[in-house]
């Protein structure tokens, strides 16, 4: 091969001499090119080969796919051989303007049709009647998440949706455990905006009984001095510090500006915080479902009498009356009923300054990378702020922008040391089983996550509370806190859980349990490897496979080293399957895939 080499360096150079436009060996204007060579590589048994004209042609090149690959993963939870060459025919701007026209996966419809299918599966067994659910519980919930992430076409909107769900946060660790309904609604709502306007999102989020449950502004009544009943200051605080302007005053690349100390300037006091907490008072239920005590919704009626899939309405007698100051000395004049008050105090948010450059860089945390540069938040930013059209929020625009960046595609970041993010677990599981051949006789993608939940504390809408399972802030210890870098998903990756999620990866793969559920009868999945196995009689080619499912063509050499000497040991019995599933064991445990670039 080095005799190859050496001919094709000679074709550069005089192609270099001889012509004064730039031509791509192998490229479309490229001239036809005789390629001589004295060996080719073709182990035994292969029909492949690695040919001189290979070099050349860049039909031996898997660069796209790799790149591919990486894309798939930060814009859908990662993908199957397949996928990842759809994509790469079809490039990664055209599948994106593809899922922005994808219709939506409703996780609420999905979930009724889950548990009519699981009732039905339990009387055919002639279970307890009393055993029979007839409301939607969190069980559902996950049911259905996963059934939409591993059979449905929304890829893109899905991977939204639950960066969305990491920023907006409710819980199902709160007294809406139990009330499945609640979380798939809202998270329809997350769904449904995840490519429309940022100002349509925080409305519907403000308004949603579940968010009004969680952050306590549901059944908010004005003051009462003589009762000592002051409004509820939950949401007004919330929605500032976390859903729209963040803490302190920001410049447009996110860093913060300073005062004439050098201090960093608070966006708000506890003033503004009780003025807000005016503006979220009155809202109450608008429709109760089904029951034999109440056929009407009233103001103070309790939330387990809720039609969850109906928003928040306004009872303007348990408004609070009155102007109210807001941020900057923005007047919300008295005289308005609630709801307006409740617009104008959201448009107040959503046209601050410092909304664009807060909400780009947690988005590009959720998505990219945990520490991007002011460059990359000021580019999103200023998208947020006007997508080309005037148009100010525009989330299919901003989703773009992050994603087709240069700070998101160019390999040159790949080596950088600031560059990167620790995968969390929810997102390592489910790009597991996009990655492989997972199959289920029922095609019936069932999974209670409880076995992922205990063992690394994530899983779908199950916060431990509103700041998320980390916050965007977070820095461990040690060299990351010291270069002054942030690893937020760090905050849950500690001696307990990176064990527990090895021993996950061993089930899924050596016991072949990637799903189950506690299904009576259930037969549970189990991956489907045959076509690995075909690659498996030569270690190197596996590996290289795996590669690009998994770590996107970045496998270092130690690691590859290191998985390649174990593989070759195995020689004896069903060596093939032996070595498909202690490759793919070795790969997701190894820092390589843990840490994506």
């Amino acid at each position: 091969m080095k005799k190859v080499s050496i001919i094709l360096l000679l074709l550069h150079c005089i192609f270099i001499e001889l012509v004064s436009q730039k031509v791509i060996l192998g490229g479309v204007n490229s001239p036809p090119i005789n390629v001589t060579q004295s060996d080719q590589w073709q182990p035994a048994f292969w029909q492949d080969s690695a040919s001189g004209n290979k070099t050349i042609d860049n039909s031996g090149l898997v660069f796209k796919e790799m790149e591919v690959s990486r894309f798939l993963y930060q814009a859908g939870f990662g993908g199957d051989q397949k996928l990842i060459k759809e994509v790469a025919n079809i490039g990664i701007e055209e599948w994106l303007n593809q899922q922005f026209n994808t219709p939506l996966s409703s996780l609420t419809e999905e979930a009724i049709k889950i548990q009519k299918d699981l009732n039905e599966w339990r009387y055919s067994r002639d279970m307890d009647s009393t055993n029979i659910e007839n409301n939607i519980d969190f069980i559902d919930l996950n049911y259905a998440w996963w059934t939409i992430n591993q059979t449905k076409k929304d890829i893109l909107r899905q991977r939204i949706g639950f960066a969305l769900s990491e920023i907006f946060v409710i819980s199902q660790q709160s007294n809406l455990q139990g009330l499945g309904l609640a979380g798939t609604t809202y998270y329809d709502k997350l769904l449904k905006n995840s490519f429309g306007n940022f100002r349509t999102l925080i409305e519907d989020v403000t308004l949603d009984v579940a968010m009004g449950v969680y952050l306590s502004h549901l059944n908010n009544p004005k003051s009462d001095t003589s009762e000592n009943i002051h409004p509820d200051e939950n949401y007004a605080r919330e929605v500032m510090q976390l859903f729209t302007i963040g803490l302190f005053e920001l410049n447009l690349d996110g860093s913060y500006k300073l005062d004439s100390n050098n201090n960093r300037i608070p966006t708000y006091t506890q003033k503004e915080i009780k003025e807000f907490a005016k503006i979220f008072t009155g809202l109450g239920l608008s429709a109760v479902m089904e029951n034999p005590w109440i056929d009407t919704a009233i103001f103070g009626v309790n939330f387990y009498y809720a039609d969850f899939t109906k928003p928040m309405r306004m009872y303007d007698a348990f408004h609070e009356p009155g102007q109210k100051i807001l941020l900057n000395g923005r007047i919300i004049p008295e005289g308005q009923t609630g709801m307006k008050d409740i617009k104008d105090a959201l448009d107040i948010l959503y046209n601050h300054p410092n909304t664009g450059p807060f909400f780009a860089k947690q988005l590009i945390q959720r998505l990219i990378k945990s520490n991007p540069t002011p460059g990359y938040i000021e580019r999103v930013a200023k998208i947020f702020n006007d997508d080309g059209s005037h148009v100010r929020g525009n989330l299919k625009a901003v989703i773009k922008a992050i994603l087709l960046d240069d700070e998101a595609r160019d390999c040159d970041w790949l080596t950088d040391k600031s560059n990167g993010q620790l995968r969390e677990p929810l997102a390592r599981y489910v790009h597991f089983v996009n990655a492989m051949n997972v199959e289920h006789f029922y095609n019936r993608y069932w999974n209670t996550t409880y076995d992922l939940f205990a063992s690394t504390t994530q899983m779908p809408l199950a916060a431990p509370n509103v700041f998320n399972f980390y916050s965007p802030n977070f820095s461990p210890g040690g060299e990351l806190k010291n270069s002054n870098l942030v690893a937020p998903e760090f905050k849950i990756h500690n001696s307990r859980t990176s064990i527990a999620y090895m021993n996950l990866v061993n089930n899924w793969v050596i016991y072949n349990t990637p799903f189950y559920s506690w299904e009576e009868g259930d037969p549970g999945s189990y991956l489907n490897i045959d076509e690995l196995k075909q690659l498996a009689r030569d270690p190197e080619v596996l590996i290289n496979k795996l590669d690009i499912l998994f770590t996107h063509g970045q496998l270092s050499p130690r690691t590859r080293n290191i998985i390649k000497t174990a593989l070759d040991y195995l020689i004896y019995g069903d060596f093939r399957e032996d070595r498909v599933r202690l490759a793919v064991y070795l790969i997701c445990i190894s820092p390589d895939y843990s840490i994506l670039k």
